[in-house]
């Protein structure tokens, strides 16, 4: 997110809580809401529109991977609770888009906090991504799943796409 846009929205919530008299966490987070709203409308005169896309792809990342997490949960208690379940467990390598060791850490981190996926490590050129997943039909399944997850973090981190996946 650039840290301009940030600077703008909190600017315009501390001016909105300043205006009603009361400095306090609701009328900041109101301030907040609104500072965001007024930003996104006129993105163009204000120069926020990096801003507002990073935001934007933020909140579509968190409600993907609650979604993510929810199924993920209820496929493995399924499985838990049949008497022989198909694990299906492998390790998959899967080719990476994203660079630098923070966008690699949170991609880690999401991917583990997915039921029946561990990060195992990286190659050393930090192409690819090995994962020891279970419950899900084959490889092309787990690397779909995990260039999900990449994908919405580049959108996040503002990062443009190779044309090569």
């Amino acid at each position: 997110m650039p840290v301009n846009g940030l600077a703008l929205n909190l600017i315009l919530a501390l001016v909105w809580a300043l205006f009603l008299g009361e400095v306090n966490l609701r009328s900041l987070s109101i301030g907040f809401g609104l500072g965001f709203g007024v930003m996104t409308v006129f993105h163009r005169a204000l120069g926020s529109r990096a801003y507002v896309r990073s935001v934007g792809g933020a909140l579509r990342l968190v409600a993907y991977f609650v979604a993510e997490l929810v199924r993920a949960n209820v496929q493995m208690a399924r499985l838990a609770l049949r008497p022989h379940p198909p694990l299906n467990q492998m390790i998959v390598a899967v080719p990476l888009r994203l660079r630098g060791e923070g966008a690699l850490t949170l991609l880690t981190a999401l991917t583990g906090l997915m039921p029946g996926t561990v990060t195992l490590g990286f190659a050393p050129e930090q192409d690819r991504m090995y994962v020891h997943a279970t419950g899900l039909e084959n490889g092309d399944a787990v690397r779909r799943s995990v260039q999900e997850i990449e994908t919405r973090l580049l959108q996040v981190l503002g990062e443009k796409q190779p044309s090569s996946a």
